[in-house]
């Protein structure tokens, strides 16, 4: 018995210095997406997630805004 989801499978990489993971999860719920699976160990982490199609971009524009704002902010340091 296999669950399949609606939606889009993306695949994005997450540098989890810039990304701490419990931001990441936080974004993917606000979007209603959820992880398919992961592959790598920290820091660089490949995962497949389900979103919404309608989502997809304002998951990827709040993933890039959040990686951004981590590099500055471990510039700064």
């Amino acid at each position: 018995m296999s669950a399949r989801g609606r939606g889009a499978v993306i695949e994005v990489e997450i540098d989890h210095r810039r990304v701490p993971y419990a931001d990441f999860v936080k974004l993917l719920g606000e979007v209603g997406g959820r992880v398919v699976s992961r592959d790598g160990f920290w820091p660089l982490s490949k995962y497949r997630i389900l979103l919404p199609k309608r989502n997809v971009r304002a998951f990827l524009s709040l993933l890039e805004e959040a990686q951004r704002s981590g590099a500055e902010a471990q510039r700064a340091v």
